[in-house]
């Protein structure tokens, strides 16, 4: 049998050296082709041509690096935080399973303080799939409050914001590349230096979504089933949705006119004709103008998400008017 063995590895190796010399002579090509493209790329760049038409856009290179900076300052914690000291002290406290079975999985050993994670029974679980916004309030403390319907718009508020830039980024990336029309060579192997090149700074920033697990254990750790619930703009939405609907009979009004929709945001930039009613910027002349929603009277000084407290903004007029009443 080793005779066999012997033969087949013999066989292996005059084939192996057959073909070397293709190998060798398909990386040498390969490195050749390489370099090449290499050479190519810092020619282009410092081609009178490239230089040319990056000046020409100049105006448009500034306004994305300012955009860039801005949406590193919208806040991207987006966990609803709940008044409950419960676990409050526990890092003074050290916890350990003395258990001499054979456990597969310690389910306190990854969760435990982790107020985004909520160890339950299987049944739980299971039906926190079936109706994820009544458990989502029912266990992680989101109560049927104004407190809580603020905190939601907030929290709607922020990732709207922060989506709505990140995509009006990516609009303006694919129009600068489209519009600049460099060679294909470049847009397939060297477009991160094409960026770099253009002295554009791409942001390494994403919505920070909290996810809500309901999780199920078994007592051998054998067994584990979870439910997860992105708490991304929809289910924000949805959620606020809810709590109002369970204070209804208590401040009517005042819940209705509390919730602010992605549906209500395009109705207002709609109505104002998508133009800053600031500086009368519009997406008619800019077609990649980041538009905002205002509170003209903000929230925080008792202003409500209803039509008339909002206006449309462009991002510089909403940052340079903040929080105040103009």
């Amino acid at each position: 049998m080793w005779l066999i063995y012997l033969f087949l590895i013999f066989v292996v190796i005059a084939l192996f050296l057959k073909i070397l010399p293709f190998i060798l002579i398909a990386l040498c090509l390969f490195l050749i082709y390489g370099i090449s493209l290499h050479i190519r790329k810092i020619r282009y760049f410092k081609s009178p041509g490239f230089l040319e038409q990056k000046q020409k856009i100049a105006d448009t290179i500034i306004e994305f690096n300012e955009i860039s900076e801005y949406v590193k300052d919208i806040p991207n914690k987006n966990q609803f935080i709940v008044k409950d000291i419960t676990g409050k002290h526990a890092h003074l406290a050290h916890f350990e399973n003395t258990s001499q079975h054979d456990y597969k999985r310690d389910k306190h050993k990854k969760t435990l303080n982790q107020s985004n994670v909520y160890s339950t029974s299987l049944q739980v679980v299971r039906r926190a799939s079936e109706e994820p916004i009544h458990y989502l309030c029912k266990y992680f403390g989101i109560t049927a409050t104004e407190e809580s319907l603020k905190q939601l718009e907030e929290i709607g508020e922020n990732i709207s914001r922060m989506e709505n830039t990140i995509d009006n980024l990516y609009q303006r990336e694919k129009q600068i590349k489209t519009d600049f029309n460099p060679p294909k060579f470049i847009l397939k192997y060297f477009s991160k230096d094409l960026m770099k090149e253009l002295d554009i700074h791409l942001p390494d920033i994403k919505v920070d979504y909290t996810s809500y697990i309901f999780e199920y254990v078994s007592a051998g750790g054998n067994s584990s089933q979870k439910t997860t619930i992105l708490f991304n703009g929809e289910t924000v939405e949805a959620t606020a949705e809810y709590i109002a609907k369970k204070i209804k009979s208590k401040q009517t009004a005042q819940a209705q006119r509390s919730l602010m929709t992605n549906k209500l945001r395009t109705q207002i930039k709609e109505r104002d004709h998508y133009t800053c009613q600031i500086c009368a910027a519009s997406t008619a002349e800019q077609s990649l103008l980041l538009l905002e929603i205002d509170h003209i009277v903000p929230v925080s000084k008792g202003g409500l998400s209803t039509p008339d407290n909002l206006q449309t903004l462009c991002w510089k007029c909403n940052r340079s008017k903040s929080n105040k009443i103009l």
